[in-house]
């Protein structure tokens, strides 16, 4: 009698089939085939029977069924038939829910490999950090922060803290390794400029300047700076008692982000900062008509707010 097990259409669906495949192996099943359904006579039918055509000496069998949801309705019949342990293995893959496919009382006699939960953006940083655990590597809070920050999807961080943990090679992993990994070469400039400008490392600056400026506009950095920028400006303008609910409104709740705004006000004291917050939207604003300053008139305001910094490096 055939098991059957089904895996909802889901983010971290070839995930969880690999990972399963992976379990089966390791008891000794073989794998016999994996046919999309359009290829597969008879229906769910003939899938049953393809499940129990393996080799002579196969005595553990597993098959994959692709697009499954493609074969309708599974035939109540049939139900008879499957059983929740078994040495021939059915893994049936859909592109979405299956509550349509089986009826009631077969839905008891199946196996489903559902998502993983959804973790809020709160939560992502404590998840994988323990995560990293698992994994048996060490993942500093800041590094976590940044990726949970930089990448909406789970199965993308779960990806880029696989790929963290094989170069780390056993060593912590740093928010400089998330940067020099985990981001493109443009990216990794534009990161590395506004940590640069919070932090007031002018020769870095200067250095990652350079490649931005390969760009005919300063805008996307001006607008980038700005942002970056934006919850040390309503800090500025806030008392203690206003400071959370402010930044609370404008969604400015990110761990990383918050940190390197603080680093900004330490340096330039927040009458600097307001001054450049006026800057840059004085200087969006003509980008946008025929008197745009251009990157002079960008850079103008920039090394005027590092001129201000109290401890430059």
């Amino acid at each position: 009698m055939p098991r059957l097990i089904a895996i909802e259409g889901h983010e971290s669906q070839r995930r969880k089939l690999e990972e399963l495949l992976s379990d089966f192996e390791k008891k000794g099943y073989v794998l016999t085939g994996k046919f999309e359904s359009a290829s597969l006579q008879g229906g769910w039918p003939g899938i049953v029977a393809a499940s129990r055509s393996g080799g002579l000496f196969d005595d553990k069998r597993i098959m994959i069924a692709e697009s499954a949801e493609q074969l309708g309705s599974f035939p109540s019949a049939l139900g008879k038939f499957l059983e929740p342990e078994g040495d021939d293995v059915i893994v049936a893959v859909f592109g979405g829910d299956v509550k349509k496919i089986f009826a009631k009382e077969i839905l008891k006699k199946i196996t489903f490999v559902r998502a993983d939960a959804s973790v809020p953006p709160w939560g992502r940083r404590e998840w994988l950090v323990k995560l990293a655990k698992e994994k048996s590597c060490q993942l500093e809070g800041a590094a976590a922060a940044l990726l949970a920050e930089s990448l909406e999807s789970q199965e993308e961080l779960r990806s880029e803290l696989d790929k963290l943990a094989f170069y780390a090679n056993g060593k912590p992993i740093t928010v400089e390794a998330v940067k020099q990994l985990s981001f493109d070469e443009g990216s990794n400039a534009l990161l590395r400029f506004l940590d640069n400008v919070c932090q007031a490392r002018h020769k870095d600056v200067l250095n990652t300047l350079k490649y931005l400026q390969l760009d005919a506009s300063p805008l996307p950095l001006l607008t980038a700076l700005y942002n970056r920028l934006r919850p040390a400006l309503y800090i500025a303008c806030s008392s203690p008692q206003t400071e959370k609910q402010l930044l609370s409104a404008i969604g400015a709740t990110r761990e990383y982000a918050l940190r390197m705004a603080r680093n900004a006000l330490g340096h330039f004291g927040q009458d600097n900062i307001k001054h450049f917050m006026l800057d840059l939207i004085r200087l969006s604003y003509l980008e946008k008509t025929s008197f745009a300053l251009g990157w002079i008139g960008f850079e103008v305001a920039l090394w005027r707010l590092l001129g201000t910094s109290r401890n430059p490096k």
